[in-house]
């Protein structure tokens, strides 16, 4: 009787333990990948918790969402047709401009949202959009980077259409609860936000939030005033998920807060346009 051969089996293990380790590899990367994200939201909230308190006090000691809603002002043209409206109100807080610009003269403004006052953070602005893209206000290294000013714009809030910038963090941080004013209930509670400047303060009415992509006409900075700009403007009123009937006018002064979403070709935008009397005006540079 012939004895039957044994089959091999070391090939086998091989495979086996290559596609072992493989697993283990990845396994062990997404788990470092994983405490790398969390890790950054925690070293985020650590950076930013209490910042408010420490660069910024409550007007008249008012709590900051305590301001009423004013009474719109209507703007008359010369033949007696309402074309604008001013929407004066007190600013939520004051902003110490001494410190925050001891600390990094690239602060050009303060961010305040009525409906979600957590976002609440200096607005930084450099010669490229990478800088503060995983840098904090104090030059630091941190995922979460920086809220800032799109590096084409002036850096004062005077031009059409100024954007800003801020990382959509899961934490809930930065420019994370930005996508809920694309909810009415929200939009309609307080749809308002604030830039704050050295230079004055303005208040902006929010006319269109919405999901767009990343190369849409929402990003046009546009050179001038006029009929071409409002035109854009009308146009993203029109794509807006919130419904509203804010005027808009060949002369307002847009600003764009953008953020990434889950979806890396899909921007979320909330975009207002300044209804203070107070309008932005041309920083003054120190001298050299």
């Amino acid at each position: 009787m012939k004895k039957k051969k044994k089959k091999r089996r070391g090939g086998m293990g091989i495979i086996r333990a290559i596609l072992f380790v493989a697993a283990l590899c990845v396994f062990l990367y997404s788990a470092y990948q994983l405490y790398i994200i969390y890790h950054g939201y925690a070293a985020a909230d650590a950076e930013y918790e209490g910042l408010a308190d420490e660069f910024t006090k409550p007007v008249e000691n008012k709590e900051p969402d305590s301001t009423p809603t004013p009474t719109p002002q209507p703007v008359q043209s010369e033949e007696g047709q309402v074309v604008d409206i001013i929407e004066d109100a007190d600013p939520p807080v004051e902003v110490d401009w001494e410190n925050l610009k001891a600390i990094n003269p690239d602060i050009v403004g303060w961010l305040y949202v009525d409906a979600q006052n957590n976002i609440n953070y200096p607005i930084c602005h450099t010669t490229d959009n990478e800088y503060y893209l995983h840098k904090t206000f104090r030059r630091e290294y941190l995922y979460a980077g920086s809220i800032f000013e799109e590096c084409l714009n002036s850096g004062d809030f005077t031009d059409p259409n100024t954007i800003v910038y801020g990382h959509n963090m899961k934490s809930g941080s930065m420019f994370g609860m930005l996508k809920y004013l694309r909810g009415q209930e929200k939009y309609d509670s307080a749809p308002y936000f604030w830039i704050l400047t050295p230079q004055g303060n303005y208040r902006y009415h929010i006319y269109a939030a919405f999901q767009t992509a990343v190369d849409s006409e929402v990003y046009n900075i546009f050179t001038a005033r006029g009929k071409e700009f409002l035109e854009w403007e009308k146009r993203l009123q029109a794509a807006s998920e919130v419904s509203n009937s804010v005027p808009l006018t060949e002369n307002d002064f847009t600003v764009t807060l953008s953020t990434c979403t889950s979806d890396s070709s899909v921007r979320c935008v909330v975009i207002g346009k300044c209804v203070s009397s107070t309008k932005p005006v041309k920083a003054v540079k120190p001298a050299s």
